[in-house]
């Protein structure tokens, strides 16, 4: 069957769409969008979803799993995505309802495993999506609010296999914070290889995903080396 592979954070600017992005990518996953805000990952993959009146997703999810799953968007170069749309801010979807119908649509999926992006925060989407993952991946950057947060998410998670991913690492990570994070993950989850602090990611308008770009520089061939390491450790997880 195909995996769930849910990405979930319980703040925003940790780098969770970015790597629901690249885990897409890297594992030939179709991406499904749960993240209605503005900079999500189907602006990143080159969609205006306010510029058309049609939502699939939403669709979708109120037909139910009985109905006809949502058909991916495929582009050379990028992950296969099912694409968000600002409606499902409004939605009244509940979440067993959004499990269930994630669940249908792996069914349906010719591929090993299907990635989730969601929106930060407690939401109904969110945690149908936890409910359905086979394997929740958790990015959280080295701060001490981040890790105040991650704390509680560890803690709400605590039936699910856990995968955590260091984010926006920088070169010489402050020992107490890395200590704190290991403190935090011991015994409760798989530490992920962390990814660094690619400032210039935030200024780049990109839609070829980094693991998949053709003739890559330097700084873009490290950056997507980070992604796919963190890839091989969710598909250990997924196998554990």
């Amino acid at each position: 069957m195909t995996a769930i592979i849910t990405v979930a954070a319980a703040k925003g600017g940790v780098g969770k769409t970015t790597l629901a992005y690249e885990l897409a990518a890297a594992l030939a996953a179709p991406l499904v969008d749960l993240d209605w805000d503005a900079g999500g990952a189907t602006r990143m993959w080159g969609l205006d979803p306010t510029a058309s009146s049609r939502a699939p997703l939403l669709d979708a999810l109120e037909a139910g799993p009985a109905g006809r799953p949502p058909r991916p968007r495929r582009r050379p170069n990028q992950p296969p995505l099912i694409p968000s749309h600002p409606d499902l801010s409004a939605s009244r979807i509940d979440a067993d309802l959004v499990a269930d119908c994630l669940q249908a649509w792996a069914e349906s999926q010719q591929a090993p495993c299907m990635v989730i992006d969601t929106h930060p925060g407690a939401n109904a989407l969110t945690d149908g999506a936890l409910a359905a993952a086979d394997v929740v991946v958790v990015p959280t950057a080295l701060g001490m609010r981040e890790l105040a947060a991650l704390e509680q998410n560890l803690t709400e998670l605590a039936a699910h296999r856990v995968v955590l991913v260091p984010t926006m690492v920088p070169p010489v990570p402050p020992k107490r914070l890395v200590d704190r994070l290991a403190a935090l993950a011991a015994g409760r989850c798989t530490v992920a290889p962390p990814v660094s602090e690619h400032r210039w990611l935030r200024r780049r308008l990109r839609r070829s995903a980094l693991v998949l770009q053709p003739n890559p520089g330097e700084r873009v061939r490290l950056a997507a080396s980070e992604y796919r390491a963190v890839a091989d450790a969710v598909q250990e997880a997924l196998h554990a």
